[in-house]
């Protein structure tokens, strides 16, 4: 987790993402945002999950730090992807000193693939935000944007081993910026909007695959996908038991048959991070980058 030292709303994002607010971070903002970030945190560490948390202390313009898991995603044995991105300023997130502290904490991290480089074919696949995988099945998922490209996305399935399953998501007569916007995949179930995607063959695709993992749907509507309740990643404590973290906003959107069949699978902890969600349109799944 990057703390959000310079955390604001990215004018170089809000085209696409329809859940960032406008307005301008002030001072009050900016306490605000740091106080739900260390709560977060701690809500995290409190359940036994190892944090590693560091401050964004580069000398760049990075707003939307506090969002890692869009430059890189880490794999098994540290191993680690690089990600090319379509805000310029965000591309700066790649020369902080990240995996340098990781080393220092013990955790070497080995670079696998670099993908950066098709920024200058203004090719881009934003990590998990993009990518939401079934680590399990070795299924990945694509919704295609702006900043999802599809050759890319296959480049990545083809390069990691994973296969590939493509569709397309509206909201609000847009592509959904991130896949990880509408779905998220679990232990034994996954929470996806189904109905923000058009075409019933993706559709019947996307459920088909999920049966094949023997996932349970858990399926979302389009206010608590703008709620956030997608944007949510399950972890695992120390012990090995699996636990849901998402916001408070997205926690508050579940129905009550939902949160029974969530609770059969996995514990689920909350935390309130209503401005960072508001001025920087990412959740607590954006704010996390796994590490295997």
């Amino acid at each position: 987790m990057i703390s959000p030292e310079k955390f604001r709303s990215n004018e170089f994002t809000m085209d696409d993402n329809v859940f960032q607010s406008r307005k301008l971070v002030n001072t009050e903002v900016s306490k605000k945002v740091m106080k739900e970030f260390e709560k977060l945190e701690n809500t995290i560490s409190n359940k036994g999950i190892t944090v590693y948390s560091m401050k964004d202390d580069s000398i760049h313009d990075t707003p939307d730090g506090v969002f890692p898991n869009n430059w890189i995603s880490f794999h098994n044995k540290h191993k680690a992807v690089i990600y090319p991105m379509l805000a310029e300023n965000r591309r700066l997130e790649r020369h902080s000193d990240t995996l340098k502290k990781l080393s220092k904490k013990g955790i070497d991290v080995q670079i696998t693939h670099d993908y950066s480089i098709y920024e200058n074919q203004n090719k881009f696949l934003e990590g998990t935000g993009s990518i939401v995988l079934d680590r399990n099945s070795k299924i990945a998922y694509c919704s295609i944007s702006m900043r999802s490209n599809e050759e890319l996305f296959n480049k990545f399935c083809e390069d990691l081993n994973y296969r590939p399953i493509i569709f397309n998501s509206i909201y609000e007569s847009k592509p959904i910026y991130h896949t990880n916007v509408l779905m998220s995949i679990c232990n034994n179930f996954c929470v996806i909007c189904l109905e923000s995607i058009i075409n019933e063959d993706e559709k019947n695709n996307l459920i088909k695959s999920f049966e094949y993992s023997g996932l349970e749907i858990i399926d979302i509507t389009y206010n608590q996908m703008s709620s956030y309740l997608g944007n949510c990643i399950q972890l695992l404590d120390k012990d090995g038991n699996p636990i849901l973290v998402m916001s408070t906003t997205a926690f508050k959107s579940i129905s009550n048959q939902q949160l029974k069949r969530i609770l059969n699978h996995t514990d689920i902890i909350h935390s309130d991070i209503k401005t960072i969600e508001n001025y920087g349109g990412g959740s607590a799944r954006c704010m996390i980058a796994e590490i295997f």
